[in-house]
C-alpha cells in the first residue's frame, strides 16, 4: 500500500478480547480514558493550539473517523461487549516504508488480565499480514513494567533507552520488532 488515503480497521477478534473501529457515540468513553488520571502519565499528546479539552475533542475525534492517513486506531473491546475499553494503534505509520509506531492505552479497571497482550497481538498480525508492515517500533517510560511486558510478550525488543529531557531523570524505553524486510 503505497498511497495515503485514510484506511478503515477490519474487526479481529481473539480469545478475550475484540478489535474494531469505534464508533461517533464512544468519543466521551474515548475522552474518559484519555484523560484518565491512570492513564495519562502513560501517553504522549501533542497539544497544539487550545485548551486540554479542545486537544482531547480533536484527538478523540481523528481517532474515531479515521481522518489521519498515517495512523489505523481500533477500539479495545472484552470479547461480545459492547463497552470501549482502550485503543491499539499505528501511529507515524510510513506506508511505503512498512514503518510504523505502536500505541495503545487500557482502562485501568481492566490491566492486569492480558487483554492489552492479546490486542497488541492481533494489531500487529492484521498489520504484518494485511497491511504489509515489516518494522513496528513501541515506547513506554522506563518505569512503566506493565507496558514493557506487553511488547516482550509480542516480540518486540529492547532497541535503545533515551533520557527524558524533562530533567526527571527518567528514560523512554523504546522496543521494535523486523516482521519482514522491505
Amino acid at each position: 500500500m503505497i498511497t495515503y488515503e485514510t484506511v478503515s480497521f477490519t474487526a479481529r477478534q481473539g480469545t478475550a478480547v475484540e478489535l474494531r473501529q469505534m464508533q461517533p457515540a464512544e468519543a466521551g468513553r474515548l475522552k474518559a480514558l484519555l484523560s484518565h488520571p491512570e492513564v495519562q502519565p502513560h501517553i504522549v499528546m501533542r497539544c497544539g493550539a487550545g485548551s486540554q479539552q479542545a486537544v482531547l475533542d480533536k484527538l478523540a475525534q481523528r481517532m474515531i473517523h479515521a481522518h489521519d492517513p498515517c495512523a489505523l486506531h481500533a477500539g479495545i473491546y472484552a470479547r461480545g461487549g459492547q463497552e470501549l475499553i482502550g485503543t491499539v494503534s499505528l501511529q507515524n505509520w510510513n506506508r511505503h516504508e512498512g514503518k510504523a509506531v505502536l500505541g495503545y492505552m487500557l482502562h485501568p479497571d481492566w490491566w492486569g488480565a492480558g487483554f492489552t497482550t492479546e490486542a497488541v497481538g492481533l494489531m500487529l498480525s492484521y498489520a504484518v499480514q494485511e497491511l504489509g508492515l515489516a518494522k513496528a517500533e513501541g515506547r513506554c517510560r522506563g518505569s512503566n513494567l506493565r507496558s514493557e511486558r506487553v511488547m516482550l510478550k509480542n516480540g518486540l525488543a529492547l532497541d535503545r533507552i533515551l533520557p527524558v529531557a524533562d530533567g526527571s531523570g527518567d528514560v523512554i524505553k523504546v522496543f521494535s520488532i523486523v516482521t519482514q524486510l522491505k
